[in-house]
């Protein structure tokens, strides 16, 4: 019997001091100062909680605003200046927080952090379409709210798979539906499938009413009406490929962003084409009506003059069958210059260059997901989604 007490301890002691401290600092965090940690809770060591918190509003993105960091050290230490919401990066900008007192979650592994007005019951989302490897297993990913009744999701990408609505980590409240993208979801109803991607979430917890919506992506900029006005939106059927048609444009500058916010923008030096990268060079553009489109999260745009002809049609590029288990077929009437076939976040996993009207892209050695394959013909280029069963 000690020796068993004597292996606890021991055990307990180990998980004790490998475990890391993750604490929040800054000037609108509970010390209200850059050099006093407040520490935060965790069984796990992945999943940080900390409840009836009061911060300031941050006012100066440069001298204000909180950070977590990682056993007091700013060598690890994680921000974002989105509020209440977001996905810390490492070394990022401060938390812009507006005061109130919240419970706080901060996920070491994938940065994603919530902010919920104490007193409000916590809405997560649950299951293998937020964490594929852990399914069921996993914690909530944590919705965030300002009444208490309509929670909202954004910037997070699902796995294709099935999840739950679920009130503070309890499976007795938890919500399901069978339709997508939008429906009432039942208590303990049927768990809901999501298609892989990223969804901006809507869900009431009073009526159970949801919807899951593509992101919005606009153009702005002098080229326009200016950089302080509401975006030019575009539109899109499948949430990677946005269009836009007939914009009058005046010679200047213009970028594009996601959801009305600069947290997410593309920008670049090359026009009428080009690659908009994260806080990249304002596009510079000539006066003229075009169409307009990009495609995200690769941020590969083209502007083409309503006056002038498409050197090729990517009308009539073919990706097919698609869900697939094992390959693709991708067939064109002009030569396929070159194929790059990409991950859910848009970074080029493998790039061919058949020359040819039709191309296999074999898929067999990836895991079941969304990604994209950029198919370049002469000057043009068009990116589809694909799944992998």
């Amino acid at each position: 019997m000690k020796t068993k007490l004597l292996y606890l301890f021991i055990t307990l002691f180990a998980w004790h001091s490998n475990a890391q401290v993750i604490s929040m600092i800054g000037s609108t965090s509970p010390s209200g100062s850059w050099s006093v940690d407040t520490n935060m809770n965790t069984t796990d060591n992945v999943t940080y909680t900390l409840n009836n918190v009061t911060v300031t509003t941050a006012t100066d993105p440069a001298t204000t605003g909180l950070k977590f960091r990682q056993d007091g050290l700013w060598t690890n230490n994680w921000g974002n200046a989105n509020f209440p919401s977001g996905t810390a990066t490492l070394n990022g900008a401060n938390i812009m927080t507006v005061a109130g007192t919240y419970d706080v979650t901060f996920n070491r592994v994938n940065g994603t952090y919530t902010f919920i007005p104490s007193g409000f019951p916590s809405i997560g989302i649950w299951g293998p379409a937020v964490n594929s490897q852990l399914g069921y297993g996993a914690p909530d990913v944590d919705m965030v709210t300002t009444d208490g009744i309509t929670y909202t999701l954004s910037g997070f990408y699902f796995s294709s798979g099935n999840c739950y609505f679920r009130q503070d980590n309890a499976t007795t409240n938890q919500w399901g539906s069978t339709t997508f993208p939008t429906g009432t979801a039942v208590l303990n109803g049927p768990s809901l499938f999501v298609p892989g991607g990223e969804w901006v979430v809507t869900f009431n917890r009073i009526t159970g009413a949801y919807s899951f919506d593509y992101n919005s992506v606009g153009i702005l900029g002098s080229g326009l009406n200016g950089f302080n006005v509401a975006d030019t939106d575009l539109t899109t059927a499948d949430g990677f490929n946005y269009t836009l048609a007939g914009l009058a444009l005046t010679t200047g500058e213009v970028k594009f962003r996601k959801n009305n916010d600069w947290a997410t923008n593309w920008g670049a030096a090359g026009f009428p084409t080009g690659t908009g990268t994260q806080d990249g060079p304002n596009i510079p553009v000539t006066a003229g009506t075009y169409n307009i489109s990009i495609e995200i999260p690769g941020g590969n745009y083209v502007f083409t003059n309503t006056l002038s002809t498409a050197s090729t049609s990517m009308a009539s590029v073919k990706v097919y069958p698609n869900p697939s288990a094992s390959v693709w077929n991708i067939s064109h009437s002009d030569t396929i210059s070159s194929v790059q076939l990409m991950d859910s976040l848009g970074k080029v996993i493998t790039s061919y260059a058949p020359n040819a009207t039709e191309f296999q892209v074999d898929g067999s050695g990836l895991s079941a997901g969304v990604y994209f394959v950029k198919i370049t013909a002469g000057l043009d280029f068009a990116v589809q989604k694909i799944i992998k069963n």
